[in-house]
């Protein structure tokens, strides 16, 4: 079945901008498949984080592209309950967030999909390596305005919800 899909993955993923391979790594990642193009299972580790750092550096400089596919990231590790890749986005969303809060918006303005793990993620970053929720009412407080311009009323009202109690998404 992946056979056949890699074709329309491969084209897709290049019409708009992904590298092929990194769209069949996360494709296979998601499904639950050995990423084909590790030779084992610690190189598809190393390689998997290659790919979230290359990812996290295109959305910290706001590139939609590379943004959107960190989010697809943050998404599949729930979905696959990888707990390091989880807890790299629970450290890493806020601050990218504060950088490029517009980039993040839009790419969750056209991917609801995305809303619940990337907003549980940015709530989880409030109680990360023993925060207990410091910070968490005044990034509420600067940023609530701008969740609900940048989102649909929908969608920022379960983001907001998410931030101020996250719980983690079914996948």
């Amino acid at each position: 079945m992946l056979a056949l899909a890699c074709p329309w993955i491969t084209v897709t993923a290049a019409m708009s901008g992904v590298a092929p391979d990194d769209a069949v790594e996360i494709t296979e990642t998601l499904l639950g498949l050995d990423p084909s193009r590790h030779a084992d299972p610690l190189a598809a580790m190393k390689g998997w984080a290659a790919l979230y750092a290359r990812y996290r550096t295109l959305a910290q400089a706001g590139d939609p592209v590379g943004v959107r596919v960190w989010l697809l990231m943050a998404h599949t590790a729930a979905v696959k309950a990888d707990a390091a890749t989880s807890e790299s986005f629970n450290a890493d969303l806020l601050p990218t967030f504060g950088r490029q809060p517009r980039a993040l918006l839009d790419a969750l303005a056209d991917n609801g999909w995305l809303v619940p793990v990337t907003c549980y993620h940015l709530g989880r970053h409030f109680d990360f390596e023993g925060r207990a929720g410091a910070g968490r009412a005044e990034w509420l407080v600067a940023n609530e305005a701008r969740v609900k311009a940048g989102l649909p009323a929908a969608a920022a009202s379960r983001c907001l919800e998410q931030v101020r109690l996250p719980r983690r998404p079914a996948p």
